[in-house]
């Protein structure tokens, strides 16, 4: 182990202490862990309350809090292994000079008693010069047998400590370096959760009524793609071609402005269409593309950044794109879909409105299909994929 492989690991450690701290003062593990526990039951109790903006605010203020005691104990755990890998690390220096000494004294030893090792006790016998300089010798050869045995038993201990401070030294370090990555998964966390904060007073205007508004369009949004998708199973679906015009940007049973909710599913068809299950994130699906990001969420890109790893072509144009949300868990999620995923991506073009087909295939298309207002697109791809377009005009 050497010492410069020991300073980069204490050094990740040191690093990871400037990371800008959180206001929490709890000083040991068990307050610590008794304040997450608390946190946590808050938490569990607020979400159980009638939904308002003030309730959610204790949420998230909530969340804010517990993510930060999460932080310092992390930050404790790190402290705490940063003394047993100095310990560790100390002990193997001093192991490893050990070692090299016991080593070249037993190897001498080696020497030694393989040119002993040849004298048998006749020869023993005629070299002496009388009985007592016999025995003399006799007692030598012993003496040194057994030196050598001790020595060789010394050794071998010395090499088994050496390994088992390696072996303690490499599991505090994964340790450390599995605690590092938890501290920073913590601080995006805290950083989006502070975010989504901010973009709910900012986006509601601290208004409840708004806040009622947006919480039911969210709801409905979900129902009407739900049962839409059962209505239209007794329908016929219509063959389009890729890069079809099959509709326009709306906002259609939706009350957040026009904008397209854009998603990819593992369905081969309407019977196995779920508002939850087997969505895949559309960027897998769509070409790279320069697109103009402003979700606002910490862990999105911000402004233009390329955007696609797949083959489907974008169901807009991206000239003028916005991306207002991503696919998955977003800083929108514990507001407006309590706690789901967003199974789509919420895009839109204000200087182009049109929605295409991202891929040939078969599409049943919603006009009004369930008479609350929603208008939109469920497309089925050979490859067993599905598209969704929704809150067209």
């Amino acid at each position: 182990m050497s010492s410069t492989k020991i300073l980069l690991v204490i050094g990740l450690i040191v690093f990871s202490f400037f990371i800008p701290s959180t206001i929490v003062y709890a000083q040991n593990a068990s307050e610590l862990e008794k304040k997450i526990s608390e946190y946590q039951g808050k938490i569990n109790d607020l979400q159980g309350q009638a939904k308002s903006l003030s309730s959610q605010i204790q949420v998230m203020d909530t969340q804010i809090k517990l993510t930060e005691y999460r932080i310092e104990s992390t930050r404790n755990q790190m402290g705490e292994l940063t003394k047993d890998i100095s310990i560790a690390s100390k002990k193997i220096n001093n192991l490893e000079g050990s070692l090299d000494k016991v080593s070249e004294v037993l190897f001498k030893r080696i020497v030694t008693s393989y040119q002993l090792g040849g004298v048998q006790p006749l020869h023993v016998l005629f070299a002496a010069n009388d009985a007592d300089d016999y025995f003399k010798r006799v007692n030598y050869v012993k003496l040194v047998r057994a030196h050598d045995q001790t020595l060789l038993i010394n050794t071998q201990q010395a090499k088994l400590d050496y390994q088992n401070q390696k072996d303690i030294f490499e599991v505090k370090k994964a340790r450390v370096e599995a605690l590092n990555k938890q501290l920073e998964g913590y601080t995006v966390q805290l950083d989006q959760q502070k975010v989504g904060k901010q973009d709910l007073l900012k986006t509601t205007k601290n208004s409840e009524s708004e806040y009622q508004s947006r919480l039911a369009d969210a709801s409905k949004e979900l129902r009407s793609i739900q049962k839409a998708a059962k209505v239209l199973i007794s329908t016929e679906a219509r063959r389009v071609a890729k890069g079809e015009q099959i509709g326009v940007m709306g906002n259609t049973g939706y009350s957040f402005g026009a904008h397209l909710h854009f998603g990819i599913y593992n369905a081969a068809s309407l019977e196995q269409y779920s508002y939850y299950s087997g969505y895949e994130n559309p960027l897998n699906h769509l070409e790279p593309k320069n697109v103009n990001w402003i979700s606002g969420c910490s862990g999105d890109p911000s402004g233009i950044a390329t955007s696609g790893s797949g083959s489907f072509s974008w169901p807009m144009s991206t000239d003028g794109l916005f991306i207002s949300q991503a696919s998955g868990i977003t800083c929108y999620s514990s507001v407006y879909y309590k706690g789901n995923p967003h199974p789509a991506l919420d895009m839109h073009n204000n200087s182009n409105s049109a929605v295409r087909a991202v891929e040939e295939g078969q599409a049943y298309f919603c006009r009004n299909c369930t008479g609350d207002g929603g208008n939109g697109v469920f497309l089925f791809h050979p490859n067993g994929k599905m598209s969704l377009y929704w809150h067209l005009q």
